[in-house]
């Protein structure tokens, strides 16, 4: 069963954050219907062409979805955008600040004419605020919300190579409009959403601001450690390669000094009495951890940890994580049957009894304008003057 398959939504989308939140509302059975530039189409089309010509990013976020290309700079694009939100009963965007009320498709204009849609905006830091009117991409996001500083190595920052930013706008966007779909279910009334790149990232903070507001502490960069925790993280072995393990309690870190590490006198210092203490004195006791698991091989500490029953696992390269076993198991990695042939993709990870997921491979940029204009009522000859006036 598709939980969405009687729920339209039409979207004004560009790059990652709003394509992936109606990537998977359509992966729940929502209609999504992309407008799209003629001609150009979203950004993410245009970054690489490794998938057959396709970029990686749009495989990646654009499955699911019909694409229509609609000049909204135009009277009778608007009215067709507005034919479409009428029929809808969710609208997402992340245009640029103040685009879509420039164009007449913003919240008001639509709800004049819809008024149950459901209006979801996903921008950078909110549509009103000293920062309103500034573009948002992930990378400045992350350098905004104090990732970088607090990323990478005490040598230097690092960004984090995911899109996280855009990654917790989409998923905080598509639990936004779940819940306004319900509260619709309950009530009858639509609503306007509003979901911050900013925002969504500071939920994300975890224990920081704790540890800031009580303690005056600013996260410093540890590389491959934990900043609350130690031993924590992984740690090379005599064969070159990664070992990775995470004390959690103090039971966990006497198992691993007498039973995997043979160091009952670690116990005995009261430099790492407590996790507290091992965190202040980590400039001692990480060292001597280290120096430690060098000695060793890589199969020689995971059978003692495994034996000890401390969590452990691999440090992987991604194709090591694309052929793992739990991969196979879970039935994570599906193909997409396209006119191309099978693209392979990560499926959506909800495992059910009842609940069913759509599989339909990225459109072509416009390849459904003529079926969705059609189902407005249009016909062929109207279309092709349409087109012929650089509408669609």
């Amino acid at each position: 069963m598709l939980a969405l398959e009687d729920i339209t939504v039409v979207s004004l989308e560009s790059g990652i954050s709003a394509p992936l939140c109606t990537r998977l509302l359509g992966d729940f059975g929502a209609e999504v219907i992309k407008v799209e530039r003629p001609g150009v189409g979203d950004v993410n089309r245009h970054w690489d062409s490794v998938v057959d010509g396709d970029s990686s990013a749009h495989v990646w976020v654009d499955r699911n979805k019909l694409s229509v290309e609609l000049n909204l700079k135009s009277d009778e694009g608007t009215a067709i955008f507005h034919e479409l939100a009428d029929e809808a009963d969710v609208v997402v965007q992340n245009y640029s600040p103040g685009v879509v009320d420039r164009l007449g498709v913003g919240y008001e204009d639509v709800r004049e004419i819809n008024e149950d849609i459901i209006y979801l905006n996903i921008s950078g830091y909110g549509r009103d605020g000293p920062y309103s009117d500034r573009k948002a991409y992930d990378m400045v996001m992350q350098g905004e919300t104090g990732l970088i500083l607090m990323n990478g190595s005490p040598d230097a920052p690092a960004k984090i190579p995911l899109s996280v930013c855009d990654i917790n706008a989409a998923t905080y966007g598509t639990i936004s409009t779940l819940l306004a779909l319900f509260h619709r279910e309950r009530t009858g009334e639509g609503q306007e959403l509003d979901v911050t790149m900013f925002g969504g990232m500071l939920s994300w903070l975890g224990y920081f601001p704790q540890k800031y507001w009580h303690n005056d502490e600013l996260p410093e960069r540890i590389g491959m450690r934990h900043h609350l925790l130690t031993p924590y993280g992984p740690h090379e072995t005599a064969d070159d390669r990664y070992i990775n393990f995470a004390i959690l309690s103090e039971a966990h870190w006497e198992l691993l000094c007498d039973a995997v590490l043979e160091q009952p006198d670690l116990l005995c210092d009261e430099r790492f009495a407590t996790n507290e203490d091992r965190v202040e004195n980590r400039d001692v006791l990480e060292p001597t951890i280290e120096s430690l698991i060098v000695d060793q091989s890589r199969d020689y500490w995971a059978n003692r940890l495994d034996e000890a029953g401390i969590p452990w696992g691999d440090v992987n390269q991604l194709d090591d994580v694309l052929e793992h076993p739990q991969t196979d198991h879970l039935d994570l990695v599906k193909d997409l049957e396209t006119e191309d042939g099978p693209i392979p993709y990560i499926d959506t990870p909800i495992d059910s009894d009842t609940l069913e997921f759509a599989a339909e491979p990225m459109p072509n940029l416009g390849e459904d304008t003529d079926d969705v204009l059609a189902a407005l009522g249009y016909s062929s000859e109207e279309i092709e003057q349409l087109r012929a006036d650089d509408v669609v």
